[in-house]
């Protein structure tokens, strides 16, 4: 299941990772960004000091759930 990204200034990023990975990947990283997949294909770097908070995304249509 994907993930979504909140940040500080409202924007919000969709991550092909789910909620574990993403929270994983951050305490493998910290303090240096994350590199992590698009949900629409292509890899993002986060810096996670302006990330407000990340939660499970619901599922798309089309998609199971």
């Amino acid at each position: 299941m994907a993930t979504r990204v909140v940040f500080a200034n409202g924007r919000e990023l969709l991550v092909a990772e789910d909620e574990d990975d993403v929270i994983g990947a951050v305490r493998r990283e910290h303090p240096n960004p994350v590199s992590l997949e698009s949900a629409i294909g292509g890899r993002l770097h986060v810096n996670w000091d302006h990330v407000a908070y990340v939660e499970e995304a619901p599922p798309q249509s089309g998609e199971a759930g």
